[in-house]
């Protein structure tokens, strides 16, 4: 039976074709094959706001079932389907709750895969907008990864590094620039701090990574028994923050992170990430709403020249860079590790088997008389596996990284619709970290400069005041 369509729904059809779904519509099927009724419906036109990260508008959808497809089939979380009313085939959340009352981590994988907008992130341009026009001091921070993948939205190609033009579009709009690069040096050297004292102390191993919000989300929801496996430390963003607010010393700062993930909306809104300089992040901005951000202003980031970010956390190192990737993480917290532990200067500092798109990834290495093991967890969906072992008490590892995204950072639920290429974006995180010369987070001159200006040592109570937090069953 023929399927009658109306102009506005054949451009709709036109989104799908560009990422590869017109074969499936030009016969009226949706991702699973079911038949689409195309009949006027009563559905509810009220938009489900209820998620910090992302937001549901059901009168919006043409029940294509992508957001079904990878909910159930890329991330494993399940919560949603394909639901048929008065004609009207569309996607809803299974029992029809609000998205804060079910599993959903944040993740925004739903968002990339939407070709109408019936999903997208919980957008905070207007907040930002009125706070760039406020008179109140404006700080960017802008992650490893959002600094190899703005470029799509201009045309350029994935993982081309746009960091100078980034600087120079931020200083158009705002007064201060900073990389979240920064953030992860510190988180290194909290985390490494940390999990060093548990090797040395036997206290709870292995330790697992607490840098991804998405991943956070997932524990919190299946795995409160494991809260004390996982690090204290807060994400690079959040760590980033409460040295922006706390220390750089300015009165009325606004600050705005961009990010390549919608789950780090949520985190920033978590009521533990205040500090006496107020909320760590005043607001997250996904890299399509930057985007949005500077089309809206006439800025075109492809045609600006290159600028060197703000000084004060200027310095960042190559190991801070891959926090975007999947692995990237552990490789950089090796690096520092084994010079710590040993006073040793680790001359191969690529670890090519954390890299790569495997599900589960793992390395050995040798630290003094510690025979160290690494498991990398690229992807949510296969967390389940390592993370069951961690409870029965029958995990082989000391630390493990997981990454609710697949790719990690690279392939955020922030980032570009259908466009972009997680290995290409990771290849231009690794391609910045090779031309650093600063390539182990240890090494960074500013970073040695605010340990002694201001929070004195890793793991210090200053440091723990300011970058650790905790977690809560939800």
């Amino acid at each position: 039976m023929s399927k009658n369509i109306s102009r506005r729904e054949f451009l709709k059809l036109g989104a799908i074709n560009a990422a590869g779904f017109a074969s499936l519509w030009a016969f009226g099927k949706n991702v699973f094959g079911d038949t689409l009724v195309d009949t006027e419906s009563t559905v509810s036109t009220v938009a489900d706001t209820s998620s910090n990260a992302i937001i549901r508008d059901i009168s919006k959808c043409i029940g294509c079932g992508q957001c079904v497809d990878v909910c159930k089939n890329t991330q494993a979380i399940n919560i949603l389907e394909l639901k048929t009313e008065n004609g009207k085939t569309y996607s809803d959340t299974i029992g029809g709750y609000d998205l804060s009352q079910t599993k959903c981590i944040g993740c925004g994988q739903c968002s990339k895969v939407c070709p109408t907008g019936a999903i997208a992130e919980n957008d905070a341009l207007q907040k930002v907008t009125t706070a760039l026009n406020s008179g109140k001091t404006i700080v960017w921070q802008f992650a490893p990864s959002s600094q190899n993948i703005l470029g799509e939205e201009f045309g350029l190609l994935s993982g081309e590094n746009v960091s100078g033009k980034i600087a120079t579009s931020a200083k158009m709009l705002g007064d201060y620039v900073f990389r979240t690069d920064f953030g992860a040096d510190i988180t290194i050297m909290e985390e490494v701090t940390e999990l060093i004292t548990r090797i040395k102390t036997g206290v709870v191993l292995p330790m697992i990574t607490s840098c991804c919000p998405g991943w956070i989300n997932y524990a919190e929801l299946n795995y409160p028994s494991l809260f004390d496996n996982i690090s204290s430390c807060k994400s690079p963003q959040q760590m980033l923050g409460a040295l922006i607010k706390n220390y750089l010393g300015k009165d009325n700062i606004y600050h705005i992170a961009v990010m390549p993930c919608t789950a780090k909306k949520h985190e920033a809104l978590r009521p533990e990430m205040y500090t006496e300089g107020g909320r760590d992040v005043d607001a997250v901005l996904t890299v399509r709403e930057y985007a949005k951000l500077l089309r809206s202003k006439g800025i075109n980031l492809a045609k600006l020249q290159d600028s060197e970010y703000d000084s004060l956390f200027g310095n960042t190192s190559g190991a801070g860079r891959i926090f975007g990737a999947s692995g990237g993480v552990t490789e950089a917290a090796i690096r520092s590790m084994y010079e710590l532990m040993t006073g040793e200067i680790l001359t191969d500092v690529e670890f090519k088997q954390l890299r790569g798109s495997d599900g589960i990834k793992h390395t050995e290495i040798k630290i003094k008389d510690q025979t160290i093991k690494a498991c990398v967890v690229n992807g949510i969906k296969n967390a389940e596996k390592v993370l069951d072992e961690v409870k029965n008490g029958t995990s082989p590892y000391t630390f493990i990284e997981i990454m609710a995204c697949p790719g990690g950072c690279v392939g955020g639920g922030g980032t570009p619709l259908y466009s972009g290429n997680t290995t290409l974006r990771s290849k231009g995180l690794y391609e910045s970290d090779r031309s650093n010369k600063i390539r182990k987070c240890h090494e960074n001159s500013s970073l040695k400069a605010i340990y002694e200006k201001y929070l004195t040592l890793p793991c210090s109570n200053t440091a723990h005041k300011y970058l650790h937090t905790y977690y809560t069953k939800r």
